[in-house]
């Protein structure tokens, strides 16, 4: 089956290879998993909450650290039910995003450019590993919501339920890339790895 990748960041090359097969993780586990929030002199939120500092440094580092670690904790909670309950499926912290058709990857381009995200170029992708299809509307909500409710919402996420809002395709295993469908960009930067993480 053919599968169309929407490339924000580093363009791709035809043939290829993108590995999740091994402990390979991707943008979305490096972005939520190892970022940080703190004050210019390394000051994490606990010290800044115990300081009293709520000058504009100090409110950056307490939104920050509020708005990073919900969405760690979402995929943190997303990870421990898949492998507890859909172990089949293909890890969010090892794939890529997809899409099944080119309707629905124009889709999510739309989705990408209204929220500020350049897309750099579309391509289309073959694996050998395992697929998931899920709505992305379904994924435990960012808010003050309970574990066992975000629990909850995981599992109506990896069911495979779909409401049809913003279906989500997860694409795992050796990845290769088969064609550039479409550019966007004039001049892009060469991108000479093998290993896309």
């Amino acid at each position: 089956m053919k599968y169309y990748h929407l490339v924000t960041r580093i363009p791709m090359k035809e043939g290829q290879l993108i590995d999740f097969s091994g402990d390979n993780h991707n943008r979305l586990y490096d972005f939520w998993m190892k970022r940080e929030a703190r004050r210019e002199d390394g000051a994490d939120v606990f010290r800044v909450l115990s300081e009293n500092d709520y000058s504009d440094a100090g409110k950056s580092v307490i939104c920050d650290y509020v708005f990073n670690q919900s969405r760690a904790v979402r995929e943190s909670i997303c990870e421990w039910v898949r492998t507890a309950f859909f172990p089949d499926r293909p890890s969010r912290f090892r794939c890529l995003f997809v899409c099944r058709s080119t309707e629905e990857v124009y889709k999510w381009k739309e989705n990408f450019e209204s929220n500020g995200r350049k897309v750099l170029q579309i391509v289309e992708l073959s694996s050998d590993g395992a697929v998931f299809t899920g709505d992305a509307s379904l994924l435990p909500d960012v808010n003050g919501d309970s574990f066992d409710r975000k629990i909850e919402q995981a599992k109506r996420y990896w069911s495979g339920e779909l409401s049809g809002e913003m279906t989500e395709t997860l694409l795992g295993g050796r990845i290769r890339v088969e064609r550039i469908i479409e550019s966007f960009a004039d001049q892009l930067p060469v991108y000479t790895g093998m290993i896309r993480r």
